[in-house]
């Protein structure tokens, strides 16, 4: 994301390298950050400017400059297929820009020149809850629904907020909602199977007093005496953003975890977001998720 607009990689995808830093291809700083892009094929070395800044990388180096002054990163530039990619975060930095990563998403924050753009009238108007940016005329299919990209950022970020914890001997599940666009709301299920039989369900639309919770703001549910914890087999949560008019969405996210055996596909934890239509495929965020934030009974 920069200065509130998600950007597309048409070929070539960001990724993480071995270091940890995300590494994006050479052609994002140009076309996103407005840099001039120079490379020397002889020395494989890529030279960036922008302004009165200039940066100077060399393929496989840890050593860069940043106008004359030579500095050190814990990655390097990359070559891979015929493609340079760069380290987004010194890259960026080196030209001024704030950057922040939030790894529940998987997703680079970038805001160049210290203040965000207005966006023209028929771009629509950026907004922001909690961090996350929306605007109305880009993030809203012509149904009300909020498109699937801009659901996952919200969706991540509740579950982010979201944990079963144990305090002076109670067991409690907690959680505090993002804020979100006035036109939409929250729906959250959370079962509980049991080794014994059975299902506990917690929810933001029951009409049991005893299992509902709340669908927005933060809340603490004690759940003391509604479950034997020693007999939890399983939970299964699922989270959505639904338009209140229409009460639809394009996906959800879902969450199952496993204590003592493995769902179908031989592991014992997974996180997707799962499209409503079934010809898109689900995307998965097992790998990036912390279950032992989340899971903490």
């Amino acid at each position: 994301m920069v200065n509130g607009s998600r950007i597309n990689f048409p070929d070539a995808q960001p990724f993480i390298d071995e270091n940890g830093r995300t590494q994006v291809p050479v052609r994002f700083v140009s076309e996103a950050l407005g840099a001039d892009v120079g490379w020397d094929g002889k020395t494989k070395t890529v030279t960036i400017e922008q302004g009165r800044n200039k940066i100077t990388l060399v393929v496989g180096k840890s050593e860069y400059t940043v106008n004359g002054k030579t500095m050190e990163m814990d990655t390097t530039v990359l070559l891979l297929e015929d493609r340079t990619f760069v380290p987004v975060r010194f890259v960026s930095e080196g030209l001024g820009a704030n950057v922040e990563w939030n790894a529940s998403i998987r997703t680079v924050y970038i805001t160049t020149g210290g203040t965000v753009p207005t966006p023209s009238p028929e771009e629509g108007e950026i907004r922001y809850y909690d961090g996350i940016a929306f605007n109305p005329a880009t993030d809203v299919d012509e149904f009300g629904r909020m498109t699937i990209e801009k659901s996952q950022e919200f969706l991540l970020k509740m579950a982010d907020q979201l944990a079963f914890v144990k305090e002076n001997g109670r067991y409690y599940i907690v959680g505090e909602y993002p804020e979100i666009p006035e036109e939409f709301e929250w729906a959250v299920g959370i079962g509980i199977n049991l080794k014994s039989g059975g299902r506990r369900n917690f929810s933001t639309l029951t009409a049991r007093k005893e299992y509902l919770i709340p669908n927005e703001g933060s809340f603490k549910k004690d759940t003391t005496g509604l479950i034997d914890i020693n007999d939890i087999d399983s939970f299964g949560i699922t989270i959505s953003v639904l338009n209140k008019d229409i009460n639809e969405d394009l996906g959800i996210l879902e969450i199952a975890y496993v204590i003592d055996g493995t769902l179908s596909d031989g592991n014992d934890r997974r996180v997707a977001f799962v499209p409503e239509s079934g010809s898109i495929p689900q995307i998965s965020y097992t790998d990036s998720f912390n279950f032992e934030k989340m899971f903490q009974w």
